[in-house]
């Protein structure tokens, strides 16, 4: 999900503050503030069957808290 990479899923680049809030073809990643209402949040945790990220391997309990946190604290870059 790199604006350097030669295919990117989803129309989802992750590489900037700007991608992220920009979302891919199913909306904005990210809502600054609301990790509940954030899509990467649902896609990390594994919650929708159909959208789940890195799709082989769900990332550690604790890795998907930092990225709630750092979304509730307005996802400084």
């Amino acid at each position: 999900h790199s604006h350097d990479a030669k295919r990117v899923k989803a129309g989802l680049y992750l590489d900037s503050r700007a991608a992220l809030l920009l979302g891919g073809d199913t909306g904005p990643a990210i809502v600054p503030g609301k990790s509940k209402l954030s899509l990467l949040i649902k896609a990390i945790s594994y919650l929708d069957n159909d959208l789940q990220m890195p799709p082989k391997k769900r990332l550690p309990v604790s890795v998907v808290q930092d990225f709630e946190q750092w979304i509730d604290w307005g996802a400084p870059w």
